[in-house]
């Protein structure tokens, strides 16, 4: 008798089985999750615009002003946001400009629009890589959609960049997994998809149109966000739990997405380098310990999502020790890892599962200290649906199983998840309320880090712009007291914050004090030596003034607001030989300011070259619109030329 052939299988193998979940059924599941995130986001849709970030990228942006094709242009060179680049979210940022202005409504429901689609990517997704099983991508994409950490991704306008390069993430993956069902297909056809008629072309039947889907996806994500240059190491991890098996071809196929990620690492270190986010105040001992800490946090928060901030400071040294649960964390994530690794003897998906929550974390965990947080919610933004897919898969195996034991932990586990998405999405609801505006972040930030110079600095700020300033001067005055033990630019506010609120009471004395403090402290900080500078311009003092100034431009020659202030001096003083000079400097760096392009316009003005000057009028006006001062200018150039002309017809 002939025997046949068979295909040993693992319990890993991943092959196509039918749903019992009909296509109808399936699209209300999806719409039930969309639905449910839709309501626990619902708030963030009346959110204001807030001061942290969302002035550079979006309501003191003029860049996305510009008309389209050329601002796409712009956002193509080598111009960085707040220490990133990203050429696709900026464009996006000014399609929505044009379309609505700075109304903060229009941008939030723009994340939440974009955030509803990622929950349906994360379906299709979980779907494919869990063989069909409805169940755990209705879990995954749900809890992906309303988990509470989530929240500073879709309620934060500046997090645009979040969920732009996740979509395009996802979309990549989904394209990815299609890819690697055509290469299964050739080693075991009895498991593989049939071909369409239209579908015997060899670069289709191959799949090598899906990859380069997957490559163009991966594109636009990194263009989106640097932190898709881990795509290609997820690439990999998707071969891993597919077991593809090793060989050329894989890592052929991998190369073109490596090569972008290089080249778009170094743009991002450069980015980041370029408004001097990279510091090195902690030895790399006391990052990775760090490093530990925050991957245990991100752990802890996802199965308790609470106490959530927007910010995450590191911790005091105390005699230079770090409190004594940071040194547990090493040898607690060395145990992890063990344990993650001993499950592969019998599943790959725990290895899978972690490895991609790991994976897309790794960046982000301050082995090089960029910023002040040791730690954010909208990093687990992608990282988390590793977690929830090893989570959901076990609540399936449980839900499914034949074995009696199981069968009786049925009811509790649907419970549970019941239970888990109720209290997800009212936390969700309500920390959508704490995103609303400055106002109630800031003083979230305070409850939860009273101690914190930047907590401290931010909440005194928001009194400064109500005018409370002696409630102001009162929390800047803690926050320098703290002495931080490094030197960043967050804490160095405190001291110009602090300068501000006396120079708003018109007390140039303490101002001026309370700066040369700060000049003891942060002697090089061009910030508080521009500070100075206006304080004895104020005063009348311009050639001390421009003394500040120009020591200021020594350390940050692109600082546009140090040529505006020592123009002013010069113009003030009567110099007008190096006004026009500083004006001219200050356009090479920023030939679209609609302030020097003012000012170089009434410079030539005053020389009587009325026809130059309405260009740079116009000019400033098209950067600006209903800027009053070019108006007024224009207005009297125009009228400046008329009298010229009547002068020569008298003549």
């Amino acid at each position: 008798m002939r025997q046949k052939n068979t295909v040993k299988r693992t319990a890993d193998t991943v092959i196509p089985v039918k749903t019992s979940v009909s296509r109808w059924q399936l699209f209300c599941l999806l719409a039930a999750v969309v639905v449910i995130t839709l309501i626990s986001f619902s708030p963030a849709i009346d959110n204001s615009f807030i001061n942290q970030d969302d002035n550079i990228y979006v309501f003191d942006n003029a860049d996305i002003g510009k008309p389209v094709p050329e601002a796409i242009a712009y956002f193509l060179g080598p111009h960085y946001f707040s220490g990133n680049y990203i050429p696709l979210t900026m464009t996006a940022y000014t399609f929505a400009w044009h379309k609505a202005g700075t109304q903060p409504e229009f941008y939030h429901t723009l994340n939440i629009f974009i955030h509803l689609l990622n929950v349906v990517l994360v379906f299709g997704l979980v779907y494919l890589l869990s063989r069909k099983k409805a169940g755990v991508a209705a879990i995954v994409s749900l809890f992906f959609g309303i988990h509470p950490m989530h929240v500073e991704s879709v309620a934060w306008a500046s997090e645009l960049k979040d969920v732009l390069y996740t979509f395009f993430f996802l979309a990549g993956l989904i394209a990815y997994y299609k890819y690697c069902e055509r290469a299964c297909e050739k080693l075991h056809p009895e498991t593989g998809i049939n071909l369409k008629p239209g579908e015997q072309n060899p670069f289709i039947k191959n799949g090598y149109g899906l990859l380069l889907i997957t490559f163009v996806c991966f594109v636009f994500s990194v263009l989106s966000k640097p932190a898709a240059i881990i795509f290609p190491v997820v690439l990999l991890l998707f071969d891993f739990y597919r077991r593809r098996p090793s060989g050329k071809t894989i890592w052929l196929e991998k190369l073109p997405f490596f090569m972008v990620s290089v080249i778009f690492g170094i743009i991002a270190i450069k980015a980041q380098q370029a408004d001097n986010l990279i510091s090195d105040q902690y030895p790399l001992a006391q990052r990775l310990i760090f490093a530990s800490y925050a991957l245990l946090a991100y752990l802890v928060k996802f199965i308790l999502p609470v106490n959530l901030s927007n910010f995450y400071p590191y911790p005091p040294l105390a005699d230079g020790h770090l409190p004594y649960l940071y040194y547990i964390a090493p040898v607690a994530v060395v145990l992890l890892f063990y344990g993650i690794y001993r499950t592969l003897k019998y599943t790959r998906l725990v290895a899978f599962g972690f490895l991609f929550f790991f994976a897309n974390l790794i960046l982000v965990l301050q082995f090089v200290s960029v910023g002040n947080a040791i730690m954010a919610d909208r990093y687990t933004y992608v990282p988390y649906i590793g977690l929830l897919f090893i989570i959901a898969m076990g609540f399936d195996q449980v839900y499914h199983s034949p074995k009696e034991k199981l069968k009786a932990y049925k009811p509790l586990a649907v419970t549970i998840i019941i239970v888990l998405a109720m209290a997800c999405s009212f936390l969700t609801y309500a920390r959508c309320k704490v995103w609303e505006n400055q106002d109630t972040i800031s003083i979230d930030l305070l409850n939860n880090f009273p101690d914190n110079a930047i907590a401290l600095n931010n909440r005194g700020y928001l009194l400064y712009l109500e005018g409370n300033y002696p409630e102001a001067i009162t929390l800047f005055r803690q926050a320098i007291k703290l002495k931080p033990n490094y030197i960043k630019w967050d804490y160095v506010k405190a001291y110009i914050n602090l300068a501000d609120c006396y120079i708003a009471m018109k007390d140039y004395n303490n101002a001026q004090k309370v700066i040369d403090d700060g000049l003891q402290y942060a002697p090089h900080d061009h910030d508080v030596l521009n500070k100075m500078g206006c304080i004895l311009a104020m005063q009348g003092e311009y050639p001390a003034a421009l003394k500040f100034f120009n020591e200021a431009v020594f350390y940050k020659k692109d600082d546009i607001k140090l040529y505006l202030n020592m123009a002013h001096c010069y113009y003030n003083f009567r110099d007008y030989k190096n006004w026009e000079i500083t004006l001219d400097t200050g356009l090479k760096y920023a030939p679209d300011n609609y302030l020097f392009l003012n000012d170089k316009g009434y410079a030539l003005f005053l020389k009587g070259n009325y026809n130059n000057a309405l260009t740079w009028f116009k000019a400033s006006l098209e950067r600006k619109p209903g800027f009053e001062t070019a108006q007024e200018n224009l207005s009297n150039c125009y009228r400046a030329i008329n009298d010229s002309l009547k002068t020569k017809a008298n003549e």
